[in-house]
């Protein structure tokens, strides 16, 4: 548990200082409450955690499409291939299930500050 507070705090933090970063530094977005900086960094973090988990890093090549791959492919003992591709897979669920739990915080704050005003 706590090394899941630890990584809420980190990644807030991170996303935090790439959001006033770029806001100091280019001015794009206008930000002018708190409310729009907690907002940026839902995005951010709700974003990375889309793009994780539709493009896993090192998630493989899928199957071959064509006939003599398929022949080639079935005549491959994979067993230790899918073990190595599950546990890639269950970890990288866990990634984007913290990264998740990250953003809520800062969802928090946008919802609270929206009610507030």
């Amino acid at each position: 548990m706590l090394g899941l507070v630890r990584f809420v705090v980190i990644a807030n933090v991170i996303a935090a200082v790439i959001v006033v970063a770029l806001e100091r530094s280019t001015g794009f977005f206008g930000l002018k409450f708190v409310s729009d900086y907690a907002f940026l960094i839902v995005v951010l973090l709700w974003g990375t955690t889309a793009l994780f988990f539709m493009y896993p890093p090192m998630g493989g090549m899928g199957q071959p499409n064509d006939k003599a791959g398929r022949v080639t492919d079935s005549m491959v003992d994979r067993s230790v291939a899918d073990e190595i591709d599950d546990e890639r897979l269950s970890e990288n669920t866990a990634f984007c299930i913290k990264l998740l739990i990250a953003g809520v915080p800062a969802f928090l704050v946008c919802v609270l500050a929206s009610i507030a005003t």
